[in-house]
């Protein structure tokens, strides 16, 4: 009866919220809201072109404190993924490889792959100097078709924050099963298009939702078919905590960190705007 009621006064949260916000003469003029400036994005080439961009700058963490956000990505990924002392992992779009580092010293072999030569030129200088360098690569490679990767190699793949940007996200599923081992796992973190921020608030402030116009955020059931028609199974889902701070202002962040407390608490995924998962290649049967 309690979580009822909080998932309760979470709807009426969320309801009141936008009809405060889409009420006229209650909040500032639309034309003085400045939202997320969409960079127009038609092709492979135009994402790897905004990624090399992104690269040139050192890839920042934009959203919050990048060590207890890092930490908080790699407690969800050993949470649902399992990684092991004998895995080969790969990385997909893994940028200035900030997640692979991390997790290098705890894997035989770690893979990293990203569309942007920027990207993965300073992945390389980040390993230079580590220890357990000669455990990790890093290749320029398009996860649409993973054309280094061989069948059946890989013991886990992870993609952190870059399936949305993906424009062929069937084509993507399809190699990620190719190079897994049977009984290996898939796990993404990736944006939920069903957020509150991305289904109601950003479009009632004018405010834009996404870095690239080619990128595309799924729904639970939407990345449930996509997984399903690609052959995976045991597919587990989790909310993720995801507050985007760095493109808006700091009065709406504190905004959506409170509806993120409210739906964690009612267990409300839409009041939260992150979407974890892993999924199995199911074991060869014998």
């Amino acid at each position: 009866m309690g979580d009822e009621r909080i998932r309760t006064l979470g709807d009426a949260w969320q309801h009141a919220i936008g009809s405060v916000i889409a009420a006229p003469g209650t909040g500032p003029p639309r034309s003085t809201i400045r939202g997320v400036a969409t960079t127009p994005s038609y092709s492979t080439t135009d994402i790897r072109s905004f990624f090399d961009r992104s690269a040139s700058t050192g890839s920042p963490e934009r959203h919050g404190h990048a060590q207890r956000l890092l930490e908080y990505r790699l407690a969800l990924v050993r949470s649902l993924a399992w990684p092991r002392p004998t895995d080969v992992v790969l990385d997909l779009g893994c940028g200035n490889a900030h997640h692979l580092l991390a997790l290098g010293p705890e894997l035989a072999r770690g893979i990293g792959i990203d569309i942007s030569p920027g990207m993965i030129e300073l992945a390389r200088a980040r390993v230079r100097s580590l220890p357990w360098r000669a455990n990790l690569t890093f290749e320029v490679d398009d996860a649409e078709e993973l054309k280094g990767i061989a069948d059946q190699s890989i013991d886990l793949a992870i993609c952190v924050g870059a399936f949305e940007h993906m424009l062929d996200k069937r084509a993507v599923l399809a190699s990620i099963y190719r190079v897994l081992k049977f009984g290996g796992r898939f796990f993404c973190l990736t944006l939920h298009a069903d957020y509150v921020w991305y289904r109601t608030i950003a479009p009632l402030l004018g405010f834009a939702t996404q870095h690239l116009s080619s990128d595309r955020m799924l729904t639970h059931d939407e990345f449930i078919v996509l997984l399903d028609q690609a052959g995976f199974r045991g597919i587990r889902f989790a909310p993720w905590t995801f507050i985007p701070k760095g493109d808006v202002p700091a009065l709406i962040a504190l905004l959506l960190t409170v509806l993120d407390a409210i739906g964690r608490l009612a267990r409300l995924d839409s009041l939260r705007g992150g979407l974890s998962l892993c999924a199995w290649k199911q074991a060869k049967s014998t």
